[in-house]
C-alpha cells in the first residue's frame, strides 16, 4: 500500500495498527502505527490523540500533567498481541542527564505564557522533566502501591490548587524533586504490558491505492488542521485543480477557509462537497455552523440549518458538536425548544468535560421552566476547579433563583422587581438616558443561550444612546421587557448586516430604534447593563 505523507514524514512499513478520533472543531487525528527502522514519525499523532482523550475525561488538567501523560503514552508501542507503555524516550533522559531540573514548585505553576513551555520546542526540559514525574507516579511500585497519581488527582478535584494537591499527595516538594532527579538517571525503568485482543490483530483489511489529488488532500487537511494555513492553500488548490470533481478535496479546501475564517467561502466549497456527493459528517456540520454564525433567523434558514446539522449527526452520531449548535439551531424558535433541551443533552452526554456545554444546556433548562433540572447541572457546574468557573456557576444560580422568583410572581400576578432597583419598573421608562445606560432593564428576563461563555439575544431595538462616541447603549426589546447593552468602542466590535438593509453607523445610531438586532455578548454581573457586545447583526 502506498501511504502520501508531509514531505519530512516519508517512511516506508507495514502498518501495524489504525484508529480514528474525531473531536471537536478543529480536531481530526488519524492513528497510525507501521513496523519501520529507526524512530516512530507518528509519535507526534499519537501525543495529541492522547490530548484528546485527556480532554473527554477531565476538564482542566495542569499543563504539566497533560504534557506529561501525553508524552507517557506517546512513547507506547503497539504490536499483535501485546501494548507496551511507559517505554523510554532516549531524548529525555538525555536531556534530564544533562540538565539543571525545574524545581517541582515551579514545573507545577508552569503555564501557557511561561518561558519554560513551548508548544513547539518539546525537547525541552519541561517536556521531559513533565515525562519523568509521570513515569514515576504511573510505574515506580512505591508510587503505584501509595496511589499517588489517585491521590493527587482527588486533591485537586477538591481544592483547585495544585501546589497544595501535590504537597498533601507527594509529601514535601523538594524531597520530592530530589526523588524525580534520582529517577530521571537510573539505569533501568519499568514498563507496561497490556495483552491485546485477538480480534485487534485480524490482518483482513481492505487497502487500495491513493489518487495523487486524494494524496494532497490528506497533506493539505493535515496542514490546515495544524495551522501550516500556507501550505494547506497550496496543496489544496492544487488538489481541487488536479480532481475538480473529488468532494473529499472540496470539504478539506472548505475547512482551510474556516480557519481563515472566511465564511462564504468555506461554505461555498462545503456546499460543493456535498454536491459532489460527500458521505462523511464533516461538509453538513459546517455548513450548518456557518448559516447559524452568519446570523440566519428566519424560517427557512433556520430549517435548513437544523436538516443539516441532523444529517451529520446521523452520519456519526457520536460527535458532540453538532448537538451543541443544533440546540443553538433549535433554541431560536419557541416551537422547538423540547428539541433544544434534548439535543444539549446529548452534548453534555458525548462530552460532559466541555464546560460550556453544561452551561448552555443550564440555561435552556431555565428558560424552559425545568428548574429542578437546571439547579443539578448548576450544582455539577459548581464543582468546577478555577475560580472564573466556579464565578459562572454562580451566576447561573443567580439567574436561576431570578427565574424561580419571576414564575412565582407571575403566577400570582405581582409585578416583577427592576434589576436596578426594588422599586416596580413603569412600563413606559423605555428611553436612553444620556451618559448611561438606555432605560430600567430586566437582565433576568433574557432567554439566551451560552455558546463558550458568550451571551446571544435578538429583538427590536427600543432606545440607543450613542452620545459618549465611541462608547454606546442599546435596549434590545426581547419580548419580555427591555435589557440595555453596552460597547466601550463602537470600532472594535464585528458588524453585519443583511442585504437590503441600511448599513448601521455610530453617527446615525439615533435611527436605529425600531431595527431589529441579534446582539452578542459577555456577561457583566453587577452592572447597570447587561452585557458587554461583542458582535452586532442587523436585520
Amino acid at each position: 500500500m502506498k501511504l502520501f505523507l508531509p514531505e519530512e514524514w516519508e517512511v516506508k512499513g507495514h502498518i501495524r495498527h489504525t484508529g480514528i478520533y474525531q473531536q471537536g472543531e478543529d480536531k481530526d487525528y488519524v492513528l497510525l502505527r507501521l513496523d519501520t527502522e529507526g524512530e516512530n514519525p507518528f509519535h507526534t499523532l499519537y501525543h495529541e490523540y492522547t490530548h484528546a482523550l485527556l480532554r473527554l475525561n477531565f476538564r482542566s488538567l495542569p499543563i504539566w500533567l497533560n504534557e506529561g501523560l501525553a508524552e507517557f503514552f506517546g512513547n507506547s508501542t503497539l504490536g499483535d498481541k501485546e501494548v507496551k507503555t511507559g517505554t523510554i524516550d532516549s531524548g529525555h533522559l538525555y536531556l534530564l542527564n544533562q540538565s539543571k531540573l525545574i524545581p517541582i514548585e515551579t514545573l507545577l505553576e508552569v503555564g501557557h505564557d511561561s518561558p519554560y513551555y513551548n508548544e513547539k520546542d518539546r525537547a525541552s526540559v519541561f517536556y521531559a522533566e513533565s515525562w519523568a514525574v509521570v513515569h514515576f507516579l504511573m510505574m515506580n511500585p512505591e508510587a503505584r502501591q501509595k496511589q499517588l497519581m489517585k491521590n493527587f488527582f482527588a486533591a485537586y478535584e477538591k481544592s483547585g490548587d495544585q501546589v497544595e494537591a501535590a504537597r498533601e499527595s507527594f509529601g514535601d516538594l523538594k524531597q520530592f524533586g530530589k526523588r524525580i532527579e534520582a529517577y530521571a538517571r537510573q539505569s533501568s525503568f519499568q514498563i507496561g504490558l497490556v495483552k491485546v485482543a485477538s480480534e485487534a490483530a485480524n490482518k483482513n483489511l481492505p487497502t487500495r491505492s491513493l489518487s495523487s489529488a486524494e494524496a494532497l488532500v490528506l497533506r493539505g487537511d493535515f496542514f490546515a488542521h495544524h495551522n501550516r494555513l500556507d501550505q494547506a492553500k497550496t496543496a489544496l488548490e492544487e488538489a481541487v485543480k488536479t480532481e475538480p470533481n473529488l468532494a473529499f478535496a472540496h470539504q478539506a479546501l472548505g475547512y482551510y477557509h474556516y480557519r481563515r475564517q472566511e465564511t462564504a467561502e468555506a461554505d461555498e466549497e462545503m456546499r460543493e462537497a456535498m454536491k459532489l456527493g460527500a458521505t462523511d459528517f464533516v461538509a453538513p456540520y459546517y455548513h450548518g455552523v456557518l448559516l447559524l454564525r452568519n446570523g440566519g433567523f428566519e424560517d427557512e434558514e433556520i430549517a435548513e440549518t437544523t436538516q443539516s446539522l441532523e444529517k451529520a449527526i446521523k452520519i456519526n452520531p457520536q460527535f458532540a458538536p453538532a448537538y451543541e449548535w443544533l440546540s443553538q439551531a433549535y433554541s431560536r424558535s419557541p416551537k422547538t425548544q423540547v428539541q433544544a433541551v434534548n439535543a444539549a443533552i446529548q452534548a453534555v452526554k458525548l462530552d460532559p468535560a466541555t464546560l460550556p456545554y453544561s452551561i448552555n444546556l443550564t440555561y435552556l433548562l431555565i428558560n424552559n421552566n425545568r428548574f429542578s433540572e437546571a439547579h443539578i447541572m448548576a450544582k455539577r457546574i459548581q464543582a468546577a476547579v478555577s475560580p472564573a468557573e466556579r464565578e459562572m456557576a454562580d451566576t447561573i444560580l443567580r439567574r436561576l433563583e431570578q427565574a424561580e422568583q419571576q414564575a412565582a410572581n407571575t403566577s400570582s400576578g405581582r409585578a416583577l422587581p427592576s434589576s436596578l432597583g426594588n422599586a416596580p419598573v413603569p412600563e413606559s421608562a423605555t428611553t436612553a438616558k444620556a451618559g448611561g445606560p438606555p432605560g430600567p432593564q430586566s437582565s433576568q428576563d433574557m432567554p439566551v443561550q451560552l455558546k463558550y461563555r458568550v451571551l446571544a439575544a435578538d429583538g427590536p431595538i427600543s432606545a440607543a444612546d450613542c452620545s459618549k462616541k465611541p462608547e454606546f447603549f442599546i435596549n434590545v426589546d426581547i419580548g419580555k421587557g427591555p435589557v440595555s447593552f453596552h460597547a466601550a468602542d463602537f470600532a472594535k466590535i464585528s458588524l453585519t448586516w443583511a442585504d437590503g438593509t441600511q448599513e448601521p453607523t455610530l453617527d446615525g445610531c439615533g435611527r436605529w430604534r425600531g431595527r431589529k438586532v441579534k446582539v452578542w455578548f459577555s456577561a457583566t454581573p453587577g452592572k447597570e447593563y447587561a452585557g458587554e457586545i461583542t458582535k452586532l447583526f442587523f436585520y
